[in-house]
């Protein structure tokens, strides 16, 4: 008898992304460590574009806009989460 982690396992990978997109980044974390298949799809960057802030282009200096243009969307959330940057006041993440 199949298990239904092996049944989650053959879905493809765009919709086990589409679903930890809808998580946290912590939660996403968490999930790469259930299988190959959730590792994959939880290291994508159609998931982590999803955790980046839709305004970034407005409060990063052009210098670092392009290096993070460089970079995977999980590589500029880690960067970000690493240096958060001061915006009217508060601290966006």
């Amino acid at each position: 008898m199949e298990t239904a982690a092996c049944w989650i396992d053959r879905l493809p990978e765009e919709l086990l992304a589409a679903v930890i997109s809808l998580t946290s980044p912590p939660d996403a974390c968490r999930v790469a460590a259930v299988s190959r298949a959730f590792l994959a799809a939880a290291d994508s960057d159609a998931v982590w574009c999803r955790f980046l802030p839709r305004d970034l282009p407005r409060f990063v200096d052009s210098h670092e806009r392009s290096l993070m243009a460089l970079l995977s969307c999980k590589a500029r959330f880690m960067r970000l989460s690493d240096d958060p940057a001061l915006l009217l006041g508060t601290v966006t993440v």
